[in-house]
């Protein structure tokens, strides 16, 4: 494990923190709303100087409607607890220059991890989502979810306190898990119970027990989804963030925010069935685009024509190293991707459609063989209307989508006002 190199020094640890309400999240549903006494409205006091939409206490009176005591009042209870630093002056002019006001993003951290089926990443944040450290580990999904918890908490526990960092600067805990069916596609998978013993662990209540913090858990492609909504495309009013890898799945941002469906399976475009094709799919059904664009399915393939390969990694490399077959089914798995998402166009119209995975890493190949497929099938005027682009966080997303997560819940402003309430208290 090695910092990252603009981690800096750790922060101070706050002058006061009271004990928060533990808030496990294991399908994603945000908390129920919080009260926030006497000191109510703290949090869209920060709320408003942490989003850039004010700056001074002249401008929070103004906004929000209230005397600048009351204002002064809030600004002071946000500096104890080390969210409110103040950051120079305005520039001279008439009058005496206001205090500049600014979020202390080095007041916490959030401790994140993204699961996947060729590598689990783990990365501490702090409040922005910037991260300051991180690392990778290999792990086995055949090991089963207890395995997981127990190696997570361990690297986090170490790297904490690599990093001189105490459990009180823990905001939240933010874990990407795959979807229950990619589980299902290792092989050894069966050997720790499937995917129904991933479904019933209660990851968020293992994890907020570890860390004494607020634990949010999602698929990883909603988290993908709301990394890339958040720092490149935050005025798009539907966002579609594609995982092309072991699977084929895709998280959704309408409106700012992640729809998940009844069941939490919104997204499984892997399982769209396909013309012609009648392969076994792990869900159980044939015909899924998953048994000829999925990773396996193409390294599967390269197999029958002498090459050595097993995952969307190895085909990517082999499609990288100038190896034509592997560049060409990349490129196929692109048109089949496309014909499907012609579909998911025509249904929402995106302004965006950001794609991420190991088969995207090939050059323009798969961009190039999705984008044909698209713009033969779908109406031209949403396809022309929506940006097809890679990932702008790449292997970043999931983690940073993890950690803006727990932090838009434990500083939303009725988290912000119960925990002011609590201090107040006490």
């Amino acid at each position: 494990m090695t910092l990252n190199g603009g981690g800096g020094s750790p922060p101070e640890p706050p002058a006061m923190r009271p004990k928060r309400r533990l808030t496990g999240s294991g399908n994603g549903t945000p908390p129920a709303k919080r009260s926030g006494g006497r000191m109510a409205r703290t949090g869209e006091v920060l709320n408003l100087i942490r989003l850039g939409k004010v700056e001074t206490v002249t401008e929070l009176a103004k906004t929000m409607g209230l005397a600048r005591s009351t204002v002064n009042e809030r600004l002071d209870i946000l500096q104890q607890i080390g969210l409110l630093t103040t950051d120079g002056e305005t520039s001279p002019g008439r009058g005496r220059p206001a205090s500049l006001l600014a979020f202390n993003a080095a007041a916490g951290v959030t401790l994140v991890a993204q699961v996947g089926m060729s590598g689990t990443m783990l990365a501490i944040t702090d409040l922005d989502a910037e991260i300051l450290w991180r690392t990778q580990v290999q792990f086995d999904v055949a090991r089963g979810p207890e395995a997981l918890i127990e190696l997570i908490c361990t690297v986090f526990k170490d790297a904490l306190a690599e990093l001189d960092l105490s459990a009180g600067h823990v905001y939240g805990v933010g874990l990407g898990l795959p979807g229950d069916v990619e589980i299902a596609t290792a092989p050894a998978s069966n050997r720790s119970g499937g995917s129904r013993e991933w479904v019933n662990f209660h990851f968020a209540e293992r994890l907020s027990q570890s860390f004494h913090a607020p634990s949010f858990v999602d698929r990883d492609v909603n988290l993908m989804a709301i990394g890339e909504h958040r720092t490149g495309w935050r005025d798009a009013n539907v966002l579609v963030s594609l995982k092309v890898g072991t699977v084929v799945a895709c998280g959704l941002v309408i409106n700012h925010n992640v729809v998940r469906g009844a069941t939490g399976m919104v997204g499984e475009i892997g399982h769209t069935k396909m013309a012609g094709v009648d392969l076994p799919c792990p869900c159980g059904s044939r015909g899924c685009l998953n048994t000829i664009a999925g990773g396996p399915a193409l390294a599967a393939a390269l197999v029958e024509q002498g090459y050595e390969a097993h995952t969307a990694r190895d085909v990517a490399d082999l499609a990288n190293a100038g190896i034509v077959p592997a560049g060409q089914a990349v490129r196929e798995a692109g048109r089949h991707v496309g014909e499907v998402m012609a579909s998911v166009i025509n249904l929402l119209n995106p302004d965006v459609v950001t794609v991420w995975g190991y088969l995207v890493d090939t050059g323009d190949q798969f961009l190039v063989g999705m984008q044909e497929s698209i713009y033969k099938s779908a109406l031209p005027s949403s396809a022309r209307a929506s940006v097809i682009t890679r990932a702008r966080l790449g292997d970043d997303a999931g983690l940073r989508g993890a950690a803006l997560a727990v932090i838009e819940d434990a500083l939303a402003p009725e988290a912000i006002d119960e925990l002011v309430a609590t201090a107040d208290a006490g």
